[in-house]
């Protein structure tokens, strides 16, 4: 620990991430997302595995699910034209024939929630935007997030930024986070790495939640 005016400030791996205030968060991990990482087989269990672990050690477990503004009466201009090079549109109205599958939406089998679990929508690469994950994290006194899930450029650290900016601790899973670019994947990390955000292996974290 460090210590500044009395206070003491967690400084170590084991002492950030120790589960009595941390939360685990799994980031976008349903059918329309996470499988389309080019690691998704390798980031697959490393998260089943620290999501058995943190309900063992007693740190509750997130998942966020994307859900998309209506185009047509609530979505913002600019969000319109994100989503317009997503699917290659060359006209917004192209995006309004688009059929939704329900499917896409739910969370992948191997990660299914448990009962204590909780599960939010938002509709920004943000878990704070829109959402009472802020709310809900600071109701149960969390002070560190640790992210998996994709995508890494995305809402994984876009979720991590805002997480910091709050006064949270975050740890990144390095291993648990992916893309289905790999070089947009591999650019995020190095520069998560080198602004400072605590980044961790599975294996790592694990060590921790093993021996709460």
């Amino acid at each position: 620990m460090f210590e500044i005016a009395g206070r003491k400030i967690p400084s170590t791996l084991a002492e950030i991430a120790a589960p009595k205030r941390t939360a685990l968060l799994l980031w976008d991990m349903e059918y329309g997302i996470a499988p389309n990482a080019f690691n998704y087989k390798n980031v697959l269990p490393n998260l089943q595995n620290l999501a058995a672990l943190a309900r063992r050690a007693g740190a509750p477990v997130f998942y966020s699910v994307q859900h998309g503004l209506d185009l047509a009466k609530e979505e913002a201009g600019v969000w319109v034209r994100v989503r317009m090079k997503r699917a290659n549109a060359s006209d917004p109205s192209q995006l309004l024939n688009q059929r939704e599958n329900p499917r896409d939406s739910e969370i992948v089998d191997e990660l299914k929630p448990q009962p204590q679990d909780f599960v939010f929508h938002k509709h920004r690469p943000d878990g704070f935007i829109g959402t009472d994950f802020d709310l809900v994290l600071r109701s149960k006194d969390i002070k560190t997030i640790v992210i998996g899930g994709v995508a890494t450029e995305g809402g994984v650290e876009g979720t991590a930024r805002s997480a910091r900016n709050l006064g949270y601790d975050v740890v990144v899973v390095k291993d648990g986070v992916g893309s289905r670019n790999r070089e947009l994947h591999e650019m995020a990390l190095k520069l998560i790495e080198q602004t400072h955000f605590d980044v961790a292996s599975a294996a790592e974290i694990a060590a921790i939640w093993e021996h709460k």
